[in-house]
């Protein structure tokens, strides 16, 4: 591998799901410190911090999931939920909740109105199946995977690693390139991970 094409390896961060993952309804993708105008539901081309973050969720499995009673929460407490899905997820389909959508679920249902509240300086995302007795996944992130537009994301899709998706808020070092795509494939080419000092390395 030549010494320029060794600079531009995607830099894979220590994102640890703390649920295994298997086939199934899975966090897929999600932006949670936005620097534009995501939300295509909150009737506006107007950027905000509350509305404008989203959180993917994918169907990784062959058979088609009913994630009515499904649900996302924070990690303030077992209680911070933030939204409930509905609908039948079929294999390889992504349901994507946006802020607004997250605000209004919250005001609907008697919660604190904060819509997602994925803290900018690190936190954690849980996907609850229905019953809320079952952690179907989860991922916990630190601030410098989420600035603005940033999103963190699996490669492949469902059952992939985790990688910074910089391609509109450049990394360094080995920038990965790959935009955030919420509702669509995650595509992009990870290869090994590289840190500065294997870089350097490369030119002693």
């Amino acid at each position: 591998m030549g010494r320029g094409l060794c600079c531009a390896l995607l830099f894979v961060f220590s994102v640890a799901a703390t649920v295994p993952v298997s086939a199934g309804v899975v966090l897929n993708e999600f932006v949670a410190d936005p620097a534009q105008d995501w939300s295509p539901s909150d009737g506006d081309l107007l950027y905000d911090s509350r509305d404008d973050e989203w959180v993917e969720i994918m169907n990784d499995g062959t058979e088609p999931v009913d994630i009515t009673g499904w649900r996302l929460r924070d990690a303030v407490s077992d209680s911070s939920w933030r939204y409930e899905f509905s609908g039948i997820l079929g294999p390889g389909e992504y349901a994507v909740v946006y802020g607004n959508e997250s605000y209004a679920w919250e005001e609907a249902s008697g919660y604190a109105r904060q819509g997602l509240s994925l803290n900018n300086g690190g936190d954690t995302i849980t996907l609850v199946e229905a019953g809320l007795a079952v952690v179907a996944d989860q991922i916990s992130y630190e601030s410098h995977e989420v600035q603005d537009d940033r999103s963190l994301g699996r490669v492949p899709d469902g059952g992939g690693e985790w990688y910074v998706f910089d391609g509109l808020n450049p990394m360094s070092p080995s920038a990965t390139g790959i935009t955030p795509s919420p509702g669509l494939p995650n595509v992009g080419s990870p290869v090994e991970p590289v840190d500065w000092g294997r870089i350097k390395a490369l030119y002693r």
